[in-house]
């Protein structure tokens, strides 16, 4: 049994920190088995966009000897790190929020995305024709999205394919927290992301995520392009589902407002009950009833000196 909540957090962080890099190897085979049977590193352009801390870019050394494999990341730290620790042979290149990544267009021949376009939202198309925009022609790209596995743990209902398309979540979530949450239909990623791609392949049981293989399209595409709705009946209900699961993240976090307001209201009156318990015990002990002359003799002489000043 844990004995405080600090020991609780630390073993908690510990399992996840283990987990986390535990899955870069998994990650680096998953990727190698989605690629064509006669894919070869040697000569080849790379780019792990998102690449974190390194988790799957650090096992790809190897492959670094004959490509050039990069590494992109918003976060500068762990960007710094791996340029510390892995630079050379890897290459790296902090992102903002927005595109564009400061890249030669058409320069890489295979590009992955783990987990990335799970948290993307205004962003996500803006980025997905970014790296479209740095693909070779025929280039590859492997990305992972949320769906089935995520939507009861995430908004409390069971998964429905036809009422998810891109589905935000938890819209006001920090980076720092693991930025909000989206959801991602089969369909949806076939006709949207299908636009600007071929899509080779969906392997839907990979890590809980869906992992989609994409070759480039020779097309030209905004982001209205990409985002305008097909004529299916699923894109409106998809919006629909959309602003229900919004309202009842809206309903929930009034409620634990609510519930967080009542619990500091409760502790104020109990402080104060305290505060009045401590004053009338000692007020009835020996020191006040001893010091009261003293007390009394202080405000006599406080209300003389006003009168005095009047």
């Amino acid at each position: 049994m844990h004995t405080s909540t600090s020991v609780d957090a630390s073993s908690w962080e510990a399992t996840f920190a283990q987990e986390y890099w535990r899955l870069g190897p998994e990650t680096k085979t998953a990727i190698l088995d989605l690629l064509p049977d006669d894919w070869s590193f040697t000569g080849k352009r790379v780019l792990d966009f998102g690449c974190g801390p390194g988790r799957t870019l650090r096992h790809f050394l190897p492959e670094a000897e004959t490509a050039e494999v990069w590494g992109t990341d918003i976060d500068g730290e762990s960007v710094e790190r791996l340029k510390d620790e892995h630079s050379p042979p890897l290459h790296l290149l902090q992102c903002g929020y927005e595109p564009p990544l400061g890249l030669d267009y058409g320069s890489f021949d295979l590009i992955w995305a783990i987990s990335v376009f799970t948290h993307l939202t205004d962003n996500s198309i803006p980025w997905l024709l970014e790296l479209h925009r740095l693909l070779r022609p025929d280039g590859l790209l492997i990305a992972t999205y949320m769906g089935r596995w995520h939507s009861e743990i995430l908004t409390g209902t069971p998964w429905h394919e036809d009422r998810v398309g891109m589905n935000v979540l938890q819209h006001s979530k920090g980076r720092e927290a693991g930025g909000p949450m989206v959801l991602m239909s089969d369909w949806w990623v076939r006709e949207h992301w299908g636009r600007a791609f071929e899509i080779l392949r969906i392997e839907p049981e990979i890590h809980k995520q869906s992992w989609a293989v994409m070759r480039k399209r020779s097309v030209e595409l905004t982001t209205d392009d990409v985002a305008l709705p097909a004529g299916d009946p699923r894109e409106y209900e998809a919006v629909r589902e959309n602003l229900r699961q919004t309202q009842r993240e809206l309903e929930n976090a009034e409620a634990e407002l609510g519930a967080a307001r009542r619990e500091l209201e409760r502790q104020r009156h109990q402080a104060s009950a305290e505060i009045e318990t401590v004053r009338a015990e000692y007020e009835r002990s020996l020191s006040w009833r001893i010091t009261r002359p003293f007390r009394e003799g202080r405000r006599i002489g406080r209300s003389l000196r006003a009168r005095r000043a009047r």
